[in-house]
């Protein structure tokens, strides 16, 4: 038998190939394998562990973890009971003010409202609502 062309040709095309008008050999594959003379080199594990480390000091060279100027990290005791007491004010204003609002609008509290509705005069013939279906 002839040997079949490795390049595009007639032959490959006629036998279908790969789509492009070329057949591969399985000699031509390649892939990862690992055989019975391959190394695999790894760096020790001190090395590897490491690397993961941060470092003590920062560019400059000065300790990371240095004091904060103001001695502080965040607002004082007093500060904070401050801002709670005004928030506190503020609710309670805002529920107070509410309350009066409220107040004013409605004036009918404490007035005797007459029974204006046709519905409510003595003696009307009292008509029963339609059950809901």
């Amino acid at each position: 038998m002839a040997e079949e062309p490795k390049s595009g040709g007639p032959a490959a095309s006629r036998e279908g190939g790969n789509g492009h008008g070329r057949r591969h050999d399985e000699s031509e594959i390649t892939g990862p394998s690992l055989g019975p003379h391959t190394v695999i080199e790894r760096e020790p594990v001190e090395e590897r562990l490491a690397r993961h480390e941060q470092s003590e000091v920062d560019a400059m060279g000065k300790d990371k973890r240095r004091s904060v100027v103001g001695q502080r990290h965040g607002p004082s005791r007093a500060r904070q009971l401050a801002l709670y007491g005004a928030s506190l004010a503020v609710i309670a204003a805002l529920i107070v003010g509410g309350i009066i609002l409220i107040g004013s609008f409605d004036k009918s509290v404490g007035k005797d409202i007459p029974n204006s509705a046709p519905w409510s005069k003595p003696g009307v013939k009292q008509i029963p609502p339609k059950p809901i279906q």
